[in-house]
């Protein structure tokens, strides 16, 4: 069965950028530091890319940049991918 993983790239305080991936059983994964949104959007797009070889469909949470999702808040000591 294919479990879905959904990700959001958010503002960090000190104006970096993270990626957030949330499993399905609701663990957080971050990978932060980003200097720009483009290089984030990259990591995210290389996420997708091997997610998709694992099975397991990465789908884009919020809108766009600079959303929290209210379950998900940026928490610098979650698990990095």
């Amino acid at each position: 069965m294919r479990r879905r993983v959904t990700y959001s790239i958010v503002d960090c305080p000190d104006g970096r950028f993270a990626v957030v991936a949330i499993s399905a059983s609701g663990t957080a994964y971050c990978r932060d530091g980003f200097l720009t949104l483009a290089e984030a959007e990259t990591c995210a797009e290389s996420l997708c890319t091997v997610m998709a070889v694992c099975g397991a469909p990465l789908m884009r949470r919020d809108g766009g940049p600079g959303r929290i999702p209210p379950y998900a808040p940026y928490r610098p000591n979650a698990r990095p991918f």
